[in-house]
């Protein structure tokens, strides 16, 4: 993106502020890039972030949809405005609004994963279990373990579900499955992680004797 340096600080500072959850700043700082330079996506799939965790989910559909119109091509304001469905409980919808999004290339994992996610929120293991069945593994990231721990918690088989948390977690590490991770403790398939973002302690997770390692096949 070719904003410029003065834009790019204004975003950063937005993202610094949102990210510590406060949300009037990074709403001056957007605004504030915004003066810079205007109609840029990025500040609008921002805006529309932070409208959705302030649960007002009407401006974040519409700054999403206005991001999505600046930039068409872009796969983030569509896959956004899915993700507002699964917020708002809408699950159906959510894996519509999701399958939708696997003719963009690169994003193939988490597009699988999020259609898991909303089938299983909806109980439908059966049609997440299909979509699960075409997942690549070994995999990329870490959507595999954690699609199989949502369609496991889905069937009320927590065993498998802690199982497949273990694994994602000791073969990506916590950086990289923080929003798989969340997604789950946020439907209350997995425990909040701590004040300081780590998980909990191992033993809040444990594993029942005789599970076999993380990594395998179980």
């Amino acid at each position: 993106m070719k904003a410029g340096q003065a834009y790019m600080r204004a975003l950063e500072s937005a993202a610094s502020a949102y990210a510590t959850r406060h949300f009037s700043a990074a709403l001056d700082k957007l605004d504030m890039a915004d003066q810079i330079v205007p109609n840029v996506p990025d500040t609008w799939n921002m805006r529309g972030a932070i409208y959705a965790e302030q649960h007002a989910y009407e401006k974040a559909e519409e700054a999403f949809e206005k991001a999505n119109k600046l930039n068409p091509s872009d796969f983030w304001a569509p896959y956004n405005i899915a993700e507002l469905l699964l917020m708002e409980k809408k699950y159906g919808d959510a894996a519509a609004a999701f399958q939708k999004l696997a003719i963009y290339q690169g994003h193939e994992e988490l597009v699988q994963f999020k259609i898991v996610f909303a089938e299983s929120l909806q109980g439908k293991t059966d049609e997440a279990k299909r979509v699960l069945d075409t997942m690549k593994f070994p995999c990329d990231t870490p959507a595999y373990y954690f699609a199989n721990a949502a369609w496991s918690f889905a069937k009320k088989d927590e065993k498998q579900g802690k199982y497949w948390t273990h694994a994602g977690l000791k073969v990506f590490g916590l950086e990289r499955c923080v929003s798989f991770y969340d997604a789950l403790a946020g439907v209350g398939w997995l425990p909040m992680r701590n004040a300081d973002g780590s998980v909990p302690e191992p033993a809040q997770l444990a594993l029942p004797e005789g599970t076999p390692e993380a990594g395998a096949t179980p």
